[in-house]
């Protein structure tokens, strides 16, 4: 009896087996298939199921180790080295293919096992014949990136690489990040299934920051069936690069705000060729675009070109960057910083780690220098590309399909050491409103370097839903700016940048406001304030990582927008304040308050009055063949001086004071706009009491009657009051030593109309009138 159930024991066990040993069988058969016909996901999902059940033939790993490293995500790539590390360890490679070296020398090296990766990559070579030139460099340009990465690892740089978080990266792709100089605006692309077709398709996501984080980023609906990517952004966030093609096949297109919106895509007269121009990067001035293209007349497969501007407003000379930059292999994804002088790129070359790497290069004395990798972690031996830097250097963003992403490739941050992120450029971010309720204007404005007396072509139009621009600026320069608001005449405000040598911030709201008299335009106002970080002050520096660290304790949060570089020199306590009084986040001309700490703030007014030909008269320049007409220049640093001395000394009076008591009436006829000539005594009295005193002035109230029209007596009561302003300014007194109130009928005298059909005339010292 024993002997049977012992004999029944073994027979269910070994049917078990064998159903088993069945099982592994189909997966293998079904997975070596799947891998000859190069179905990788296929052949993974069969063989690592075999392994599973036991299955551990060498071919096997062999088979699922190449399946893993052919796998799209790099997450999975990364699997296929613990199956070769296996593979070495059984160490029978008879009836495996040579190519095992390299595979097995390629895990390694995604890795960052890069002592058997050279090892492996060897190996390989020295199986290779004669006549595998071609093979050959191929594998000995691989086993150079593994060193390159071997050497860059042991240098390995103090950064933080951090993973954005959803909603910016999800289970799809994600990838080219582009971000506007003040961080406040990215647009990026991402792969995910049409919602019309339900295939994958590349498409254009915006997403704005608020109050230090980023919001849920929607799609920019373009109209046409192919793909569409992000390719480069303005630095003021107001014109986007796209790509618009499919497979080798794809130009540039550029789009504009819109509002709250973006217009559709027009092309770039000029740039494009009927080869492939795959991503772009606009200069601050407008004058340059660097793009990648494999166009005819490069290095070899892709390289970075630059276009400029030319006067009617096409792109032309066009040029390789050359054999410094460029090479054999692929340099794309340009980004030139807004110090103009900084590029960075992709290059898949011999000085990669493996993949794509992220390079810079400086143009120094006209010519590009040496591009540096930009080493480990922000590079690895996977496709690491598509870098933006902030304006102020602080902050980079770049995409990768490195471990631990979410999908695909992912967008990912991180933090500049202090000592690469020093960048002398001054970031100039203002708002453009006018009238009482300071409403934005439609506005345009011209910058012209008076060093060379050119103009910066780059249209800083202010977006016209806001009011708000951002122009960057380099170090030691004095620019004009030329600014053309709706309504306005054309005016000018001088702009002197330090010759810092760090980031430098100023933040300008500018408003502007009709001067009328008596429903007459007489002028314009131009009121500007300034804030900005103050680079003339002593002591020790204060590094920008401890201001940021100062506004995450404040704002209590990990996430606010870096602050730039080299924010104060001062104690830490005054640093702090200094901080919160000027409350910069995300977009400091919305947190600016512009109405405290006036002490900290250049503030200036200035009122051009049209019948004053010194002050009004529109001045002519010739830029560049083209004639601009403004008004005069207003040195808004010298008037903020000027008047702040004005303000604190007031100027003594030199007239007798007597003089401001009397009120001079002027009565009218019923229905008149005409006074009787026997007043024009009285007002040449006045005049003569006036005329050689510029502190005094005359104020002339206008009043109407409360019976009647209110609208046909306000225009009535004008009219006599501009007879009188008239009879002075006709003689000289210029509407700047005029103040005009008109009263209507607010204050109508109902017991003796006489009253209600008056102008009064009253001296008074302008020093001391609210106008």
């Amino acid at each position: 009896m024993k002997k049977s159930l012992v004999f029944l024991f073994c027979m269910l066990i070994s049917s078990v087996v064998y159903a088993q040993q069945n099982k592994i069988d189909d997966l293998i058969y079904r997975g070596e298939n799947l891998f000859k016909i190069k179905n990788y996901e296929g052949a993974v999902k069969s063989l690592s199921e075999a392994v599973e059940l036991g299955a551990n033939e060498p071919y096997v790993n062999y088979m699922l180790g190449v399946s893993y490293l052919n796998m799209p995500n790099a997450t999975d790539q990364l699997k296929a080295s613990p199956i070769f590390e296996k593979l070495e360890k059984q160490g029978n490679f008879e009836q495996i293919p040579d190519e095992v070296y390299y595979y097995m020398a390629q895990a390694f090296h995604k890795d960052l096992k890069l002592q058997k990766a050279t090892e492996y990559y060897d190996k390989y070579l020295k199986t290779l014949g004669g006549n595998d030139a071609k093979l050959r460099a191929e594998v000995e340009l691989e086993k150079a990136k593994s060193e390159n990465a071997k050497r860059l690892l042991s240098q390995k740089k103090d950064i933080n690489i951090q993973r954005m978080a959803p909603p910016i990266n999800s289970e799809f792709t994600e990838y080219n990040p582009v971000v506007s100089a003040d961080q406040s605006v990215m647009a990026f692309t991402s792969l995910r299934p049409n919602a019309r077709t339900g295939r994958a398709a590349e498409e254009v996501y915006i997403t704005y920051k608020s109050s230090g984080d980023w919001g849920e980023p929607s799609k920019i609906e373009i109209r046409t069936d192919e793909n569409v990517g992000t390719a480069g952004i303005s630095p003021d966030g107001q014109q986007m690069l796209v790509f618009i093609g499919s497979g080798n096949r794809g130009n540039l297109f550029m789009m504009k705000k819109d509002g709250k919106g973006w217009s559709q895509p027009s092309a770039i007269e000029g740039l494009n060729s009927r080869d492939l121009e795959s991503t772009g990067s606009i200069t601050p001035d407008g004058k340059k675009i660097y793009f990648a293209s494999n166009r005819p007349g490069g290095f070899g497969g892709m390289d970075i070109w630059v276009a400029e501007k030319l006067a009617n407003g096409n792109w032309g000379n066009i040029e390789n960057l050359g054999a410094e930059v460029n090479s054999k292999y692929d340099e794309d994804a340009p980004f030139i910083h807004p110090d103009m002088k900084t590029l960075y790129y992709t290059s898949n070359g011999e000085k990669s780690m493996g993949g794509r790497d992220i390079f810079k290069t400086n143009v120094l004395g006209g010519k590009w220098t040496t591009p540096e990798n930009m080493g480990y972690p922000i590079n690895t031996p996977l496709n690491d590309n598509y870098f933006t830097l902030s304006a102020d250097g602080s902050k980079g963003y770049f995409s990768s399909d490195r471990e631990g992403g979410y999908g695909g490739q992912d967008i990912y941050i991180f933090d500049m050491p202090e000592k690469y992120a020093n960048i002398p450029l001054t970031m100039l971010k203002g708002k453009i409103t006018a009238g009482e309720d300071e409403q934005p204007v439609p506005t345009k404005i011209k910058l012209v370097d008076n060093e060379n007396n050119t103009k910066v072509d780059y249209v800083y139009d202010p977006d016209p839903k806001t009011g708000n621009y951002l122009i960057i600026l380099p170090p030691g320069k004095n620019y004009d700016l030329i600014i053309e608001s709706e309504g306005y005449l054309p005016y000018t405000l001088n702009i002197n940048v330090p010759n810092q040598t760090y980031f430098y911030e100023l933040y300008q709201k500018i408003n502007l406001k009709l001067i009328k008299q008596f429903d007459v335009v007489v002028g314009q106002e131009v009121s500007v304030n300034n804030a900005f970080y103050d680079t003339k002050q002593g002591g020790d520096s204060y590094t920008p990582r401890q201001a940021n660290e100062a506004m995450l304790v404040q704002g209590d949060s990990l996430d606010v927008y870096d602050m730039m570089d080299a924010i104060i020199a001062a104690e830490d306590t005054a640093a702090f304040n200094y901080m919160m009084e000027l409350m910069y986040k995300v977009n400091p001309i919305e947190d600016v308050d512009f109405s405290e700490n006036e002490d900290e703030m250049e503030i200036a007014s200035r009122t051009y009055y049209y019948d004053e030909s010194d002050t009004t008269t529109l001045k002519s320049r010739v830029v560049e063949g083209e004639t601009i007409y403004s008004l005069p220049t207003m040195y808004v640093t010298e008037e903020a001086e000027k008047q702040k001395k004005e303000k604190e000394q007031k100027p003594k009076a030199n007239y007798d004071k007597s003089l401001l008591e009397p009120v001079y009436k002027i009565y009218f006829d019923v229905g008149a706009s005409e006074f009787d000539a026997k007043y024009n005594e009285q007002l040449q009295e006045i005049y003569q009491k006036i005329k050689g005193n510029e502190q005094l002035g005359i104020q002339i109230s206008g009043y109407a009657s409360a019976e009647g029209d209110p609208e046909f007596n306000r225009k009535l009561s004008n009219k006599r009051a501009i007879e009188v302003v008239n009879f002075f300014n006709y003689k000289g007194i210029v509407r700047r030593r005029i103040i005009a109130k008109g009263y209507g009928s607010t204050r109508a005298d109902t017991k003796d109309a006489a009253e209600n059909r008056r102008v009064e005339v009253q001296i008074v010292d302008l020093n001391n009138i609210d106008r």
